[in-house]
């Protein structure tokens, strides 16, 4: 039994550590996990059971040797392992109290399986981890300097795709007077940003998030990178406030126009100083902006970038959103019901930080930081100055020394290509929300320009804008720039890890990885080792209780370990002392008055050769004619039993 014991023992720690190695971890094959831990938690439940099993077994012995019991009990006694129906004889409770709690004890040992068997479940849990993803991209605008739309390269099959459009002076490109020169927008960027404005958050691209990720995934990263973002200043607040100035620039309209005291909630003019598309008279421009009529050399600031328009907006904010607005300037407490304010944004080559954040296939983007580097093109334009210049573009700011030049040297023409991009970003944004919403009546505003068709306007307040607008402002910029990671063939896109690299539609791969955190919900293993160890040691206390009481009995039976075998069982009974019951075998089974005979283990008393009982009265002497002492079953009476 102690071997039975130990191995129980063995079988139940091996049922923990083999839960406790799957606890946390994706619950991918449970049915088989659990089938190898009820496999242990049988060998433990046998060991166990086995151990008390064999203590019962003494117990038996001890019993009948001391006490004498009916048949029936003692049938009820040696099955009742065995045979349900014998734990239903009362009389072996109080003969044999201890060997039934041990029977009790062996018919509850299956309680081990099913019991643990609930330790190792499942739950959903959120799983995170430190990885590389493959596909994750970010912004160099070097390399919308480095394309020459007439040595175009194609990846994956597809041409990439430029911010800006370009015109040219000549179709011969050997002529001494050829070079490229902007023109505006990309139709592929236009329609991208159209796109990011009207959804009023960023475009993502579409299943970017099982590239990115892999399958069941989520995951946030982030980049860093330079791109166009526009810095603003407050230039005035309130009515009859002070005018600041931008640098060396004045806003081109005050607070006057503005409610309470004029008739807009919100004005932008954001055209100021914009390079003209057409850089000479239309009648001197013939198809692809090449000139006609007109000798060459061309005018010196023919096709130049010469400053970048500021975005001077004013806007009137509710001075009390609780209270009820007037609905015009009619009704009593209209000129304290708004206070006037007017800001400045200015376009600067900004060094963004932005987390990207994929959950369930959706993106969400968060710009961290905003570093901001440098102008655009740093001039100060002067919109009293004509330029009369011989071109289309009147457009006149200092220091001309930082004007962008065209070139036919395309080394000179790279810084050229990346300030015209950056030009054609702020351009569809100018583009958006310049204009106006006359709210003179609040009930009826009257806008003009596409701000409406933008998150810059509230529809929720009769379509004024944001209090804080200059913020939403930047973000909606934001929106356009990040909306370009929606089309993987702009020029700019290029891959996080490899930032020299295109990264077109082609799929990322393990040169490409860039690290990232990953997380999912995912069903895992839950092992409850408390609830298994409450099982099992209830189980080793009652097993030791039993290998106690079997110890002990085996030191009452003189040391020797008994069984319940048939040739046990033979041995024991054989002898006259039992013959003189009429037991009826033939019909296999025992008549209910011989059931009620009183039956013990003991020194059997038997007849000697001349036919004269033994005397009992000296269980150790030996018979003159050789007989020798036997234990056995007899009937009460005929046996002497240890007390």
């Amino acid at each position: 039994m102690y071997v039975f014991f130990a191995f129980g023992v063995c079988c139940a720690v091996g049922h923990h550590l083999f839960y406790s190695a799957f606890n946390g971890r994706p619950a991918d094959n449970l049915i088989v996990m659990l089938r190898y831990g009820t496999i242990l938690a049988f060998a433990a439940k046998a060991g166990l059971a086995a151990a008390a099993i064999t203590a019962f077994r003494q117990r038996i012995w001890t019993t009948v040797r001391s006490k004498l019991l009916s048949v029936a009990a003692l049938d009820s006694l040696f099955a009742a392992t065995e045979d349900l129906a014998a734990l239903l004889n009362l009389e072996i409770y109080k003969s044999a109290t201890l060997a039934m709690v041990l029977a009790v004890f062996i018919w509850l040992t299956p309680l081990v399986i099913i019991l643990t068997s609930n330790t190792l479940t499942v739950e959903l849990a959120f799983f995170e981890e430190k990885g590389m993803c493959p596909g994750v991209k970010t912004l160099n605008f070097t390399m919308e300097s480095l394309e020459n739309w007439r040595l175009a390269k194609k990846i994956n099959g597809l041409f990439g795709i430029s911010t800006s459009l370009y015109n040219t002076t000549a179709t011969n490109i050997s002529d001494p007077y050829w070079f490229d020169y902007y023109t505006g927008p990309s139709m592929g960027f236009a329609q991208v940003a159209t796109l990011g404005m009207f959804s009023q958050q960023a475009m993502q691209p579409k299943d970017a998030g099982l590239e990115i990720c892999g399958p069941g995934w989520n995951c946030t990263y982030v980049v860093n990178f330079t791109a166009p973002g526009y810095q603003c200043s407050d230039i005035a607040s309130g009515v009859n406030s002070r005018m600041n100035k931008l640098g060396n620039n004045t806003a081109p309209f005050d607070t006057s126009i503005l409610l309470p005291e004029g008739n807009f909630s919100y004005y932008a003019y954001t055209s100021g100083g914009d390079y003209s598309p057409t850089q000479l008279k239309p009648e001197y421009i013939d198809v692809g902006g090449v000139p006609i009529g007109i000798e060459p050399p061309w005018p010196h600031h023919f096709g130049a970038l010469r400053t970048e328009p500021i975005l001077w907006i004013g806007h009137s904010v509710r001075t009390n959103k609780t209270d009820p607005t007037p609905n015009n300037r009619t009704e009593p407490g209209w000129d304290d019901a708004f206070t006037p304010k007017i800001f400045a944004c200015e376009h600067y080559e900004t060094h963004y930080t932005v987390s990207f954040n994929w959950t369930g296939g959706q993106q969400f983007s968060n710009v961290m930081k905003r570093e901001y580097l440098k102008p655009v093109i740093d001039t100060t334009f002067i919109p009293s100055v004509k330029a009369m210049d011989g071109t289309n573009d009147n457009t006149t700011a200092y220091p001309e020394s930082n004007y962008w030049y065209p070139s036919a040297d395309q080394t000179e023409m790279q810084p050229y290509r990346r300030v015209a991009a950056f030009h054609s970003i702020g351009a569809v944004l100018r583009d958006f929300i310049n204009g106006t919403v006359n709210s003179e009546s609040i009930l009826n505003p009257i806008a003009v320009g596409k701000a409406i068709q933008t998150k810059v306007l509230d529809p929720r307040s009769e379509y004024f804008p944001h209090s804080e607008l200059a913020p939403i402002i930047q973000e909606v910029y934001e929106d356009v720039i990040l909306s370009m990671f929606s089309d993987p063939r702009f020029l700019a896109i290029v891959w996080a890890q490899k930032p020299w690299e295109k990264s077109g539609t082609l799929p990322g791969d393990e040169s490409t990885a860039y690290p990232c955190n990953r997380s999912r919900d995912v069903v895992v293993y839950k092992y409850v080792a408390r609830d298994l160890w409450i099982v099992y040691s209830l189980a080793f206390v009652f097993s030791m209780i039993a290998i106690g009481l079997g110890t002990a009995a085996v030191l009452e039976n003189e040391g020797v370990l008994r069984n319940t075998r048939f040739s046990s069982i033979v041995a024991a009974t054989r002898g006259p002392a039992l013959e003189r019951v009429m037991w009826r075998e033939e019909r296999g089974d025992v008549p209910r008055d011989i059931k009620n005979l009183k039956v013990g283990y003991g020194i059997v008393h038997r007849a000697n050769a001349l036919g004269v009982t033994e005397d009992t009265r000296y269980p150790e002497r030996t018979l003159w004619d050789g007989g020798e002492i036997r234990y056995g079953f007899g009937l009460e009476g005929d046996v002497r039993q240890v007390k």
